[in-house]
């Protein structure tokens, strides 16, 4: 029986690529899985039957000591790397049963790319990496592009880059670019939607918002019109639901808010300042409608958690909205596919550090029927087609302009909004399973042309 690998030097839980690949393996006859990664989030339900089942195991990596906490940035960046050497190492060439074919997440790329080609060549195993990103990329935005780390991390991954047997990545623009610099065929695969992304039922968006009531009533900044409303109506209602009769099913309630979600790692490749600056725009404008014009009240959920969340905590606080609501959330995942399910609209403000990633949030949206508004840079269009599935900006007074334009005539006369969720619901045609099969699986099994 065939035993593959899927490493990720990262929180397992928050990489939904390689649960997705490792999923696929499950279902795939005659396949013995080892995921291999770092904990934190829980993996996804589906993966945790795997595991009951003996089919999959998981081995997280040891923790680094709590000390490198205390050195400075550029010192802690090389212990931390050399503990994961170590103890990445330790596992890889000695500790885990040897396997046949190996799956890498690129980035992060040091030490994984130099210790799993030696695993490789330990275990005579087929090594495939699956370019997410350039990893030195990442490094230069807190970094700078010419800090003498982010150059020689950029050495690394030229040097190792044609070790592996074969290549995945998620871009066509990804793939010209490493064939071009750095002497290496990839063959594409854009992330798909899974079968568990659709749209909410009502029932389940009702239960949902219900089960969320406490946190949708605390306030968030001055003027909080989410926290009063919520408290002063029953607890049949939601911000969007109402349930008018006991044992009678949930209706959406005539006048509600547009909701609109948007996910982050609080990282420095998104800045969610420019959400709120776009906010504050809106609100402005529907504060201040002429006559015959109606805009609906707009609730904001972003969902993540990550190291810069405090910062922009702090200054929401410090805004005041009267149209508008924000709340910041971290959802399971159960939670966050309904939530994304019962949205109106999604905001994706990934600005790729290599302009040639593609962000999966987006790929979610779609694969729950929602049309998104994306931050513009030139790969973003191999995903967001403008004007069918989504629309595009570049600046806050443009994502204002575009929130004000589809929810105009909110919610019976958002004839753009509609037809762009027509678009984002074709995306589901073309599901991950299939594409997977399709392409995946014959690069894994070294059967690509």
């Amino acid at each position: 029986m065939p035993r593959a690998w899927v490493v990720v030097l990262g929180d397992v839980g928050r990489s939904p690529r390689m649960q997705y690949h490792t999923l696929s393996l499950c279902k795939t006859p005659g396949y013995t899985i080892d995921l291999i990664g770092q904990r934190g989030s829980p993996i996804l339900n589906d993966l945790q039957a795997h595991v009951k089942h003996g089919r999959l195991r998981v081995t997280y990596l040891p923790e680094p000591p709590a000390a490198l906490a205390r050195c400075p940035r550029a010192l802690r960046l090389v212990l931390k790397a050399l503990h994961q050497l170590l103890t990445l190492a330790w596992l890889t060439l000695f500790s885990l049963p040897r396997p046949d074919v190996i799956l890498l997440q690129l980035p992060p790329a040091i030490p994984t790319m130099a210790v799993l080609r030696a695993a490789a060549l330990r275990h005579g195993a087929r090594l495939v990496f699956d370019w997410h990103n350039y990893a030195y990329t990442l490094m230069g935005l807190s970094m700078g592009p010419r800090h003498p780390l982010v150059r020689l991390a950029r050495r690394y991954e030229r040097r190792w880059a044609p070790t592996a047997h074969a290549h995945l990545c998620v871009s066509r623009a990804m793939a010209v670019d490493l064939s071009r610099a750095w002497r290496v065929s990839a063959a594409v695969f854009h992330d798909r939607p899974t079968p568990a992304l659709r749209p909410a039922k009502i029932e389940e968006t009702h239960a949902l918002l219900q089960r969320l009531r406490p946190d949708l009533a605390r306030p968030q900044h001055p003027g909080d019109w989410l926290a009063a409303e919520l408290a002063g109506t029953a607890s049949s209602a939601t911000p969007l639901t109402v349930r008018t009769a006991p044992g009678q099913a949930p209706a959406r309630r005539g006048g509600r808010p547009a909701l609109v979600l948007s996910s982050t790692s609080w990282t420095a490749d998104e800045d969610f300042g420019l959400l709120l600056r776009a906010a504050e725009l809106y609100d402005a404008r529907a504060r201040d409608l002429r006559k015959g014009e109606s805009l609906p009240r707009i609730l904001f959920v972003v969902t993540g958690r990550g190291a810069g969340r405090a910062a922009y905590e702090a200054r929401l606080h410090a805004t005041a909205f009267s149209h508008v609501a924000f709340r910041l959330l971290w959802l399971s995942t159960p939670d966050y596919r309904l939530m994304l399910g019962s949205a109106d609209l999604g905001i994706c403000l990934h600005a790729s550090s290599s302009g040639l990633d593609l962000p999966m949030k987006v790929v979610d949206m779609f694969g729950s029927g929602v049309p998104v508004c994306a931050l513009q840079y030139p790969t973003i269009t191999e995903l967001v087609q403008p004007g069918v599935n989504g629309v595009l900006f570049a600046t806050a007074e443009a994502l204002a302009a575009q929130l004000l334009s589809l929810l105009a005539g909110w919610p019976e006369r958002a004839g753009q909004l509609v037809e762009l969720r027509r678009g984002a619901e074709a995306e589901r045609a073309r599901g991950w399973d299939e594409e997977w099969g399709r392409c995946v699986l014959p690069v894994l099994q070294g059967a690509e042309t």
